[in-house]
C-alpha cells in the first residue's frame, strides 16, 4: 500500500526535479554512505534508510528496532525514495508533520551552500506500530549527506531509533537541528499553506488556469506590474524557476 498524503507529492516535486548531471565520484560517495548506514544500524540496534534520489532506490539496513516492529531483519533495496514498509505504520498525524518539515528543510538547504549543508538535519518523533498494532515512540532523523556536482542534493539518510520521552511536555515534535551549533532551526509549527498571501494564491489559480499576466490583471483589477511581482513572489517562495512548476504545486497550497 501507497501513503496518500497532502505534503509527499510536494516533496516529490522538489526532489524530483533537480537536475542531476553525470559524476564521476558518484559511486564512491554511494558507497560510503552505504557503509555509514549500515553501521549505524548495527551500532544503534535501529532502522537506517539510505535514498538515491538521483536513481530513485532506497538501501534500507535492519537493526534490533526491526525486530521490535516486526519487520523483516534482512537488508534490503527497494525501488523508491521512499521506506513505505515502516511509513504505512506510521501515525497519519505524525507523518504529516514528518513531510511539512522535511519540506521546509529541503527549501532551507537549497540556500545554502553545499558544505553546509550536513551540519543540519531534522529530528522528529513518530509513533509507530509495532506487530501487536501498538505504537512505539520512535526518533527519526533526516540528513541530506551527498550532494551532486552541480549543487542538487542527491543521497539521504534517514534513522530511526527508540525514544524515550525524557524530556519537557512542550518540547517540539519536530525540529530543524544545526548538529554543530545545537541551534534549532525550526520547529514543526511551520505550516505550507502559510507560504503564500492571499492574493498570491488567487494569481497562482489565474495562473493555473491558463491566463496571462494582462488578463489577470484586468480579472483582478490590478496593474500588469503588480501582476508581475506576484508572480515572481510565488516562484522565489515556492522555490521554483516557472510557472508550470508553480501550477504543479497549487493544490497542495
Amino acid at each position: 500500500m501507497v501513503i496518500n498524503n497532502h505534503m509527499r507529492p510536494l516533496l516529490d516535486i522538489k526532489l524530483f526535479s533537480q537536475p542531476f548531471n553525470a559524476d564521476d565520484g558518484e559511486d564512491q560517495q554511494l558507497d560510503t554512505s552505504k557503509v555509514i548506514a549500515r553501521h549505524y544500524a548495527e551500532l544503534e540496534h535501529g532502522i537506517s534508510v539510505l535514498s538515491d534520489i538521483k536513481m530513485r532506490k532506497s538501501y534500507v539496513y535492519h537493526g534490533g528496532l526491526a525486530e521490535q516492529l516486526g519487520i523483516d531483519l534482512r537488508h534490503e533495496v527497494i525501488d523508491s525514495i521512499w521506506e513505505d514498509e515502516l511509513l504505512n505504520r506510521v501515525h497519519r498525524e505524525d507523518l504529516e508533520r514528518k513531510y511539512r518539515l522535511e519540506f521546509r528543510y529541503f527549501q532551507m538547504l537549497k540556500t545554502m551552500e553545499p558544505m553546509e549543508r550536513t551540519d543540519h538535519s531534522v529530528i522528529t518523533r513518530l509513533r509507530i506500530k509495532d506487530q501487536t498494532q501498538r505504537y512505539l515512540s520512535i526518533q527519526h532523523r533526516l540528513i541530506y549527506i551527498g550532494n551532486a556536482t552541480d549543487g542538487g542534493i542527491r543521497l539521504a539518510l534517514c534513522l530511526y531509533n527508540r525514544h524515550y520521552d525524557l524530556t519537557p511536555a512542550n518540547t517540539p515534535y519536530g525540529v530543524i537541528v544545526n548538529n554543530r551549533t545545537g541551534e534549532i532551526i525550526e520547529t514543526d509549527h511551520y505550516q505550507l499553506n502559510g507560504l503564500l498571501s492571499s492574493r498570491e494564491k488567487e494569481v497562482l489559480q489565474q495562473m493555473k488556469a491558463g491566463k496571462r499576466s494582462k488578463e489577470i490583471a484586468t480579472d483582478l483589477s490590478l496593474s500588469v506590474f503588480t501582476v508581475n511581482r506576484h508572480r515572481q513572489n510565488i516562484f522565489k517562495k515556492l522555490e521554483v524557476s516557472n510557472a508550470i512548476e508553480a501550477c504543479r504545486m497549487v493544490e497542495y497550497l
